[in-house]
């Protein structure tokens, strides 16, 4: 989801950006310090699913701002004074933030944004699932990732460039998994054999370093995957 900041501080606006970088399904799509400057993105094509609005502006206050804008965005409001709160909610914003804003208030305030992920199958390239941060939901490309990791009613999912721990169990994540491309390795690990680099004294390294020991029972049927993938079918 594409989130704009708009507020006049500078380190306001800083801080908020640092927490979208830090949360998986949110995307910054810009900025502003200047409420009138960002009027145009509002009657764009791509209007920003998200708008974090600070109130106490010049010129234009965040709250007529709300009013100026509509529906056309989700606001979640951020000011330093309480004393907003009741004019602000009567503008049906999703959340309202007082300052200074730790991230997870931040992250509460997005777990009232964010959709709910439907039941049923997955679709083709992509899943959801329950991160630690209760009503936190995680998008998960099946192409990034590298390795998931058992850890009793936990698994720790690890991308290209970061690592998601989510509440599920590790064969409910595989029945999600395209069995081709991804093998159980061991009783605690599944790696995605597209990003495998070398198998070698029973184990399987990954294209970040990581080596991953192979359990005894899944030997057999990882061998059997290998062999599909390998030229002439010859391991």
């Amino acid at each position: 989801m594409n989130a704009v900041i708009i507020d006049d501080e500078p380190p306001a606006i800083d801080l908020l950006s640092a927490y979208i970088q830090r949360t998986n399904l949110l995307t910054l799509q810009s900025t502003f310090t200047n409420p009138a400057e960002a009027i145009g993105i509002f009657n764009s094509a791509n209007p920003p699913d998200i708008t974090f609005l600070d109130i106490d502006m010049p010129g234009i206050n965040g709250l007529d701002f709300a009013r100026l804008i509509g529906h056309k965005s989700q606001i979640i409001l951020t000011t330093s004074f309480r004393e907003h709160g009741p004019e602000a909610f009567a503008l049906a914003v999703r959340d309202y933030l007082l300052k200074p804003i730790s991230y997870e208030r931040f992250l509460e305030a997005i777990s009232k944004v964010l959709p709910a992920p439907s039941p049923g199958t997955p679709s083709p390239g992509f899943f959801f699932v329950h991160t630690e941060i209760r009503g936190i939901y995680a998008k998960i490309d099946v192409a990034d990732i590298l390795l998931i990791e058992s850890d009793d009613n936990i698994v720790h999912i690890t991308l290209s460039s970061n690592k998601i721990t989510a509440t599920h169990q590790l064969a409910e994540v595989q029945s999600w998994l395209p069995p081709a491309l991804f093998s159980r390795v061991h009783r605690s690990f599944i790696v995605n054999l597209a990003r495998v680099t070398a198998i070698d004294h029973g184990q399987v390294q990954l294209e970040n370093g990581t080596r991953v020991p192979i359990g005894r029972k899944y030997k057999e049927p990882l061998m059997a995957k290998l062999q599909q993938l390998t030229i002439n079918g010859r391991p």
